[in-house]
C-alpha cells in the first residue's frame, strides 16, 4: 500500500531533500555518513540480493580507469537503522566496486563479503566525486539500469550518482536512491560545519 502524505509535509521533505542534495554536492565524504549525519544515528547495510560479477561497460571502465569489460562486483542493498530489524529503508545503492583497489586486508575482506558494512564505512579515508544529486528523477541509465524496482512503501525524494575513491583513486561507481522517509522524521542538524572550505581560485 502506498501511504499518502499531506501537502505541507510533502513540501517539507522535498525542501529537506533539496538541502541534501546540494551538501552532496558540495561535501567529498561518503554518502552514509551524510545520511547518518542527517537522521542522527548510525546506518548498517541490508542486502537486496546476493552480489553478482558485473563486465564494466567502456564508460564504466573509463570512470573506474580499468579496461573495458573488466569485471567488478555488483552490490544491490539498502540503507537502514544500524539498531533493530523493523527500522524503514532510507536508501538503496547500488555499487560496481572493483575489489582489488580497494586494498583491504583480511578483516576488511570479511566484512565486504558478509554484506553488512556500509562500503562507505569499510574504506576509511574515502571521498566521494558526485556526479549529480538531485529531486528530479534521474533519465535512465543503460549503463547503470537497475533491475529490481523499488518497493511501493519506498518513495523516492533524491537520486544521486558518484565516484568512491581511496588513496585518490576510483574504486566503486554508486547510484544511490533516498527515500522520502529519510527527510519526514527529526528536524536534520545544521551540517554546514562540515562543509570544507573551497580551495581559494586564482583571478587573471
Amino acid at each position: 500500500m502506498i501511504h499518502s502524505v499531506p501537502a505541507d509535509h510533502a513540501d517539507e521533505a522535498g525542501a529537506r531533500a533539496e538541502t541534501m542534495a546540494r551538501f552532496l554536492r558540495d561535501v567529498p565524504v561518503p554518502f552514509t555518513r551524510v545520511l547518518s549525519l542527517w537522521v542522527g544515528y548510525r546506518l548498517r547495510r541490508d542486502p537486496r540480493r546476493p552480489d553478482t560479477r558485473h563486465h564494466l561497460t567502456p564508460r564504466q571502465a573509463h570512470l573506474l580507469g580499468l579496461p573495458p569489460h573488466a569485471v567488478v562486483t555488483r552490490r544491490e542493498g539498502y540503507l537502514v537503522p544500524h539498531l533493530g530489524d523493523h527500522g524503514p529503508r532510507l536508501a538503496a545503492i547500488t555499487a560496481l566496486v572493483h575489489q582489488r583497489g580497494l586494498e583491504l586486508d583480511e578483516p576488511g575482506r570479511d566484512e565486504l563479503a558478509r554484506g553488512y558494512t556500509p562500503l562507505g564505512v569499510l574504506v576509511t579515508g574515502a571521498h566521494r566525486a558526485t556526479h549529480y544529486a538531485t529531486t528530479s528523477r534521474a533519465p535512465d541509465d543503460p549503463d547503470f539500469a537497475d533491475p529490481l524496482p523499488d518497493d511501493p512503501d519506498d518513495v523516492p525524494a533524491l537520486w544521486c550518482q558518484a565516484t568512491l575513491l581511496s588513496a585518490g583513486r576510483p574504486v566503486a561507481l554508486v547510484r544511490e536512491t533516498v527515500y522520502r522517509v529519510a527527510f519526514t522524521g527529526r528536524r536534520p542538524p545544521d551540517l554546514t560545519t562540515h562543509l570544507t572550505p573551497a580551495p581559494p581560485r586564482l583571478v587573471s
